[in-house]
């Protein structure tokens, strides 16, 4: 059974009869950062036409089909220096809110990340300004990140440390006393138009 999942990062998934499909976590093109600059050289490079345009179907919770367009694309494998074939979503989702904090891990309790901000951006710019020190509590329990395996298309909050989901507690605890980024979005979904969460972690 196809899956889609809806999480904006700059990695890929290898789908049914050889077809890559990106991984959209809502991010590539913004965030500022070296594997998304290596991602914008790649995808300049690719030229796309009608005729490179791909329509794929899935069935959402509710049984209703969602038909997604996607674009092919030509990426460079940083580790082989090979080109790789790829299909992305064309789609865009609707943004919320997109807000971004620079500051201090200052303790986890609870499932709660306590947060010291020292910058912030809160209109979509990734230039965060200097603000007076404040405190913003992160609840990860109220993020739904469960997958469900018996729906070809679904819509779910994402979780994530430096780009990847974040598994588990304890690898944010390693962050306490240190200063990281923290984008905190949140997104319409294109197709359901279901509201979903983003709350990502960056240490670099």
């Amino acid at each position: 059974m196809k899956k889609r999942k809806i999480i904006n990062i700059a990695l890929v998934v290898f789908m049914v009869i050889g077809i890559f499909f990106v991984i959209k976590f809502d991010l590539v093109g913004k965030i500022e950062n070296k594997i998304h600059q290596q991602k914008i050289k790649n995808e300049a490079s690719a030229e796309t036409n009608e005729s490179e345009l791909i329509k794929e179907t899935f069935i959402d919770k509710d049984g209703n089909e969602i038909v997604v367009e996607m674009r092919k694309i030509v990426v460079r494998d940083e580790e082989t220096g090979e080109e790789v074939v790829m299909y992305e979503d064309t789609s865009e989702p609707k943004i919320i809110h997109d807000y971004m904090y620079k500051g201090t891990v200052e303790k986890i309790e609870s499932n709660k990340v306590y947060f010291v901000v020292d910058k912030e951006s809160k209109n979509g710019s990734y230039f965060c300004e200097e603000v007076k020190d404040y405190q913003i509590i992160f609840d990860l329990s109220s993020y739904n990140t469960e997958v469900d395996t018996n729906v070809e298309y679904f819509v779910c909050d994402h979780l994530t440390l430096d780009f990847n989901d974040l598994n588990s507690i304890e690898d944010l605890e390693k962050l306490v006393g240190k200063y990281i980024r923290v984008q905190d979005s949140k997104y319409e979904d294109y197709y359901t138009s279901e509201e979903y969460k983003v709350l990502s972690f960056f240490t670099e």
